[in-house]
């Protein structure tokens, strides 16, 4: 087996039992049982069951910010990009609970893995940021504070959106996304001053 697919292997079965058990009862032993590898391959190809977790954020969190960033929308209304990008985020934790858990779920569990969640948030904020800061895509006009404070304001708001929305599988994907968006205008709205 190619080793870029083993690696993707070993990090698919590590995101299972991360979300399951948690970063310090995830056991390596079961990790590379259900990567039908050995231990020290695991080892071999990650270092240490931290550098595995952080392998694993950061493709996680590699694939929502890719996934965010070519989210578009069909219409040229304003804040239709924003729309387009909020049910993106809820189809991508849908589709992903396991990494989502293991994203934000454990996000202090230690200093390195704190970082790289921080880092990875400021990098969606700054997508928003961007956005917001356009008056064609919001049809808005924000001060820089305003539409910085806003777009961090909205992350926050989606990671506990979505982290109430997996504990109750009830509540549809389409509901939890639509009441997001309902936040994410509100807070736009009233942080700005109509274009001219």
């Amino acid at each position: 087996m190619p080793r870029a697919v083993r690696e993707a292997l070993i990090l698919d079965v590590a995101g299972q039992v991360f979300a399951r058990d948690g970063y310090h009862a995830a056991s390596m032993d079961e990790i590379a049982s259900g990567a039908e590898v050995s231990k020290p391959m695991v080892y071999a190809y990650f270092g240490s069951k931290e550098q595995l977790y952080l392998a694993y954020i950061d493709r996680t969190g590699g694939e929502l910010l890719e996934r965010l960033m070519a989210a578009a929308s069909d219409d040229n209304a304003p804040m239709g990009a924003l729309r387009a990008r909020v049910t993106e985020f809820f189809k991508f934790v849908d589709e992903h609970r396991d990494g989502w858990r293991v994203l934000f779920a454990e996000a202090a569990s230690s200093r390195p893995v704190a970082d790289q969640v921080a880092e990875l948030r400021g990098r969606i904020a700054a997508l928003i940021r961007r956005m917001l800061e356009d008056p064609r895509a919001s049809g808005l006009t924000l001060t820089q504070h305003a539409a910085d404070g806003i777009a961090h304001a909205i992350v926050g708001a989606g990671e506990s959106l979505a982290n109430w929305w997996l504990e109750h599988p009830d509540v549809p994907r389409d509901q939890a996304a639509a009441w997001y968006i309902g936040v994410v205008q509100a807070a736009v709205v009233s942080a700005a001053a109509p274009a001219r």
